[in-house]
């Protein structure tokens, strides 16, 4: 019944509503009684107080008892009081109210209490057909009864109907004020119940629509401010998804192209096989030739990639070890010494003392800073590449750098370097798979550390490396 979110929200917040109100009247009520009974009190004193000032009145001018009886029922019909007139016995000798129904009752009056307090009324309470009548009492002068007795009493009695019908003209009020204030909640909490779904209903549909594919959807900001937030993180995480959908299109595609080459030289040279067109030796043995660089040029793409994929999924364990910084880059110094001097290039090695031992995976690492070290020798004509380890402006890190005097880099190409397949704009950087510094980037991530470069065209180009003597541990 209530499986949809609104209907939740606004069938709780109904029913809140309408236990507090529940719970509102049944403390009212129960103060009510309370009310009640001080109200009985009060409207008996001085309905009681209002009847004893006319019988002292016609006392006082030697009226006829006569008389006195005929004021005090025109007063009982007006008050709404009952009337009781006692002899010192106790005995009702008459019932003053308009009905006279309560002729036959007697009233439990403690006389002794009655008769040491003259000038006071005296409270109690009578069962009047199963009802209770609360009654005062008090005793009267002696003139006025127009006897030889010693005086008697008057009672005054308040009937139940003269306080129920203020109890029973509230009631309506109170349940119309109840019935307002849940009609004004109610639509208060639609308001509040719609600022919540409606934002939540669009999330819905947005999410529908990027599961079919249109990562460009939005939504906008609004509600409360939580939804705001959820909304912003809806929308951040849609522009990742699209930014990755569009990595993994360009991705596809540069695999393609990257392949097709080598494919199709393939393909051409084993036709050329196949049919006789190669029946020159040195020919058939030039086509093998290329056919064998080809497939392992692609073999070691698939490689590439598949490191470059593990890397970046963290499930390439590293083999880490303690190593010192100039250790690390003496041994790529003396890998790439017999290159660098074919080339006619100078390569040396500089390391800072004193530097604490760093934990990494050596052989992965030689392979990242071979890597620049290759690039480096690659794009310079004359001057030197310089390998240096030093301390890091951060506690706790060290700094690796190449640095070259080649072509440099042009600042179009700096902030793309590390994509995959990204090549540069220069002819020269258009060699090779453009995964290098790919799985460079993602190697030096994978220690916890981080790399850029630097440069400007025409003055050389630098790299720079940032590890954490510490490590931290492998997710993979």
């Amino acid at each position: 019944m209530f499986g949809s979110l609104s209907l939740r929200i606004y069938g709780g917040l109904g029913l809140a509503i309408v236990l507090t109100l529940v719970v509102a009247g049944i403390v009212f009520f129960s103060l009510l009684g309370g009310y009640r009974a001080a109200l009985v009190d009060n409207t008996l004193q001085q309905r009681a107080n209002q009847v004893m000032f006319g019988v002292q009145q016609f006392t006082q001018r030697n009226a006829s008892a006569r008389d006195l009886a005929f004021y005090l029922q025109n007063q009982s019909e007006e008050t709404g009081t009952v009337v009781f007139l006692l002899d010192s016995d106790g005995t009702v000798l008459a019932d003053l109210s308009p009905g006279g129904e309560f002729t036959d009752l007697e009233l439990p009056i403690d006389l002794q209490d009655v008769r040491s307090s003259p000038g006071e009324w005296i409270s109690g309470e009578v069962d009047a057909n199963g009802v209770a009548l609360p009654f005062l009492a008090r005793l009267v002068p002696v003139g006025f009864w127009r006897t030889p007795r010693q005086g008697g009493f008057i009672a005054v009695a308040l009937p139940d109907d003269s306080t129920s019908e203020i109890v029973s003209d509230l009631l309506p009020r109170l349940l119309v004020s109840g019935l307002a204030g849940l009609a004004v909640a109610l639509l208060v909490g639609l308001a509040i119940t719609r600022s919540i779904y409606n934002p939540l209903r669009e999330l819905t549909a947005a999410a529908r629509a990027v599961g079919g594919g249109r990562y460009e959807t939005r939504v906008p900001a609004s509600g409360p401010q939580e939804t705001r937030e959820l909304a912003n993180a809806f929308n951040r995480m849609t522009s990742e998804v699209q930014a990755n959908e569009q990595t993994m299109q360009d991705f596809m595609a540069d695999v393609s192209h990257e392949l097709r080459t080598p494919l199709t030289s393939i393909r051409g040279f084993t036709q050329a096989l196949g049919d006789g067109t190669v029946q020159d030796e040195e020919q058939r043995l030039r086509s093998v030739q290329v056919i064998d660089d080809e497939a392992r040029r692609m073999l070691r793409l698939v490689e590439e990639l598949l490191d470059l994929s593990r890397l970046q999924a963290g499930e390439f364990r590293l083999q880490r070890e303690p190593v010192a910084p100039q250790e690390l880059v003496t041994h790529v110094s003396e890998v790439f010494a017999q290159r660098a001097s074919d080339e006619g290039l100078a390569l040396r090695a500089e390391s800072e003392p004193g530097l604490p031992p760093v934990t990494l995976d050596f052989d992965r690492m030689v392979q990242v800073l071979g890597n620049l070290v290759d690039n480096a020798i690659q794009h310079t004509t004359e001057g030197a590449v310089l390998i240096t380890a030093g301390a890091a402006a951060g506690l706790g890190f060290v700094r690796f750098t190449v640095r070259d005097t080649g072509e440099g880099i042009a600042a179009a190409d700096l902030e793309h370097l590390f994509e995959r397949f990204y090549r540069g704009s220069s002819v020269a950087r258009r060699r090779g798979t453009g995964l290098g510094l790919a799985i460079t980037r993602e190697t030096v991530r994978a220690h916890g550390g981080e790399i850029r470069a630097e440069s400007t065209p025409g003055s050389g180009t630098l790299f720079v490396i940032e590890l954490p003597v510490v490590a931290p541990a492998d997710s993979g």
